[in-house]
């Protein structure tokens, strides 16, 4: 519901962003899972938004804030909902909540320009279904059934660090990661990474 609070913690979302932009280039960004747009508004102000929801209700409330500076579109985000868009993308933020990965590979095996660097952002909430339920998917698109918890352990607590990152390093190619930030909350992953082509 567009009444409810979007974040936890929002500024620590803020601070990781912040941390890594200083390193972005001039262009677009690309915000799927926008919502109401509060965190598009804080951070990406000073560029061409291109944001996506499956909720009308957030939409309108994102369009309204963004005030023109934006193209906000109720669409899927595990697909590409621009295609054919013009815009060179320095910036793509997959605060996904449970999943990016989907979002991310659509976006990023598009034929769509992105800048020689490009920083990239994912709220990741796997960690969680590792920990409920052992019925997760790693960054890779691969579904894993887990239920002894010694088989859970090195999934739930390196999970940026030998999932994640090896991930991104094969999948970004030929881009490089240049550096990486990321934080825990409970079990929720924040993350961030600067590449380079």
């Amino acid at each position: 519901m567009a009444g409810q609070a979007q974040h936890v913690e929002m500024h620590r979302k803020i601070l990781l962003r912040r941390d890594l932009l200083v390193r972005a280039l001039p262009g677009a960004v690309y915000v799927p899972f926008i919502g109401d747009g509060d965190i598009a508004a804080q951070v990406y102000a000073d560029r061409m938004v291109y944001g996506a929801d499956l909720d009308p209700a957030r939409v309108a409330t994102c369009r309204a804030r963004l005030d023109g500076g934006a193209d906000v579109r109720v669409a899927d985000c595990n697909g590409w909902p621009f295609a054919g868009c013009g815009a060179t993308f320095a910036v793509a933020d997959f605060d996904a909540y449970a999943y990016p990965y989907d979002s991310f590979r659509s976006f990023f095996l598009s034929d769509t320009q992105k800048a020689d660097r490009l920083v990239v952002f994912f709220t990741d909430g796997e960690r969680q279904a590792v920990n409920r339920s052992g019925n997760f998917r790693t960054p890779d698109g691969e579904d894993h059934h887990i239920t002894a918890v010694k088989e859970k352990r090195p999934y739930f607590n390196f999970w940026l660090q030998k999932y994640c990152l090896p991930w991104l390093k094969e999948a970004a190619a030929p881009y490089r990661v240049v550096t990486h930030r990321g934080y825990l909350r409970d079990t929720m992953l924040y993350w961030g990474a600067v590449l380079a082509s």
